[in-house]
């Protein structure tokens, strides 16, 4: 859990860090393409479990977004550092409640590959995500990032079989999950509803992501969307949600085809 605070906060420091100094629009996606394979890298050889990278590519892709001054980037990896360390306190407080494997019902777990293995896919990731997150920039989308993570969530898996699966739950999932927050958001929902429907959205997605991936996604993708228009409100509005769908689409395409490219 410290591990992927600390990970976290470097996620969205070093690309606030980025922004402030003017790094224009191919730099920002270079750095955001290099880190996806770096938070596969750490989160493969460190355990982390799921979703991977996806969580520390979230935060770098959301710190993107406009920095007026260097009060502002300490302000954001502040926060994100005291959020991320509650998460730590809650989960140490709750620690005994949680599921332990034992012989009769072990926990699952991806069997070790070996470290080269590892750096492979993790080149393999970041280049997969620098030309989805690329072509997103050059059609014109807002959040480059979020093909980048539909590439990564698609190439992260350790099958083939298992990216083709996971390609196509995460399209459908999110083309219906984004279709859900559009309706919400043209009922110009209050900052308590929005709040409201992010803990609800975020209970179930935990409960059905481990059993149903397109599910999860039906629920994740309306929470990352609120999140998003949450924190930008003027600007992340019903426009979101057909960028959403094409970064997706970019993503988990451009994440196909690196999966059978580099197919071992």
């Amino acid at each position: 859990m410290l591990r992927c605070a600390f990970w976290q906060v470097f996620a969205v420091f070093t690309m606030s860090v980025a922004v402030w100094l003017g790094a224009p629009a191919p730099v920002l996606i270079a750095l955001l393409a290099l880190g996806c394979g770096l938070f596969f890298l750490v989160g493969a050889v460190g355990g982390f479990g799921p979703p991977g990278a996806l969580i520390f590519v979230f935060a770098a892709s959301a710190a993107m977004g406009p920095v007026s001054s260097l009060q502002e980037v300490i302000e954001r990896t502040v926060a994100t550092g005291l959020v991320a360390e509650l998460a730590w306190a809650v989960c140490m407080a709750t620690e005994a409640f949680r599921r332990s494997p034992n012989p009769d019902l072990p926990l699952p777990s991806e069997p070790p590959r070996p470290f080269n293995h590892y750096l492979f896919a993790a080149a393999r990731i970041a280049v997969g995500a620098f030309i989805a997150a690329a072509t997103a920039q050059a059609l014109g989308a807002d959040h480059p990032g979020w093909a980048a993570m539909g590439a990564v969530a698609v190439m992260q898996g350790a099958h083939l079989h298992i990216s083709m699966n996971r390609a196509l739950q995460r399209t459908t999932g999110t083309v219906l999950g984004a279709l859900l927050v559009g309706l919400v958001l043209l009922q110009s929902p209050s900052l308590w509803v929005v709040l409201v429907l992010l803990f609800f959205l975020m209970v179930g997605a935990e409960v059905v992501i481990g059993s149903n991936y397109g599910l999860g996604q039906v629920l994740i993708t309306p929470m990352a969307l609120l999140m998003t228009h949450l924190a930008a409100s003027d600007t992340a509005g019903l426009g979101m949600v057909p960028e959403r769908i094409l970064d997706t689409l970019i993503g988990a395409t451009i994440g196909m085809i690196f999966a059978v490219l580099f197919s071992t």
